[in-house]
């Protein structure tokens, strides 16, 4: 099993506008370069954690990204409905329209268990959870070019 980067890439940038000091907006380009996300791609993250309700989006001179919850009340499941759907991990484990062996599935146990687990997982765990915990940890450096932030969605 492994997930998709759209998901990584949407956890990353959530962890670091998290870290921005409170009322702090981050410009595409400074998420991009120090997450190493390329920013085409990037902008359609943040146009999906946006929609989502996750992110607000400023346009203007200060603008740039920044959460729209505290931390604490953002889990992983959140990010990964609004980035890839409801949690699957086979196609034919939610009804038996395209599985003749649906009913005699001796799979069909284990993929539960599975969703339920990592579903569990993903619930309790919220972005305050991937904070770092040394208050030595830096802050990061919000990036301003001069001009105005592209940060539209």
């Amino acid at each position: 099993m492994q997930l998709s980067k759209t998901f990584d890439y949407a956890i990353r940038s959530l962890v670091y506008l998290a870290r921005l000091p409170e009322g702090e907006a981050a410009e595409l380009r400074a998420i991009s370069l120090s997450q190493s996300v390329p920013m085409s791609y990037l902008a359609k993250v943040m146009r999906h954690l946006v929609r989502g309700g996750l992110v607000t989006s400023i346009l203007g001179r200060d603008g740039g990204y920044s959460l729209r919850k505290k931390p604490r009340d953002i889990t992983l499941l959140q990010v990964y409905e609004i980035m890839e759907g409801e949690l699957r991990f086979v196609e034919c484990m939610e009804n038996d329209r395209n599985c003749s062996l649906f009913n005699g599935c001796t799979q069909a146990t284990v993929w539960r268990r599975l969703r339920q687990a990592v579903e569990g997982i993903f619930r309790e765990t919220t972005l305050e959870d991937l904070l770092p915990k040394n208050a030595g940890e830096s802050v990061p450096t919000p990036i301003k070019e001069s001009g105005y932030a592209r940060a539209g969605a």
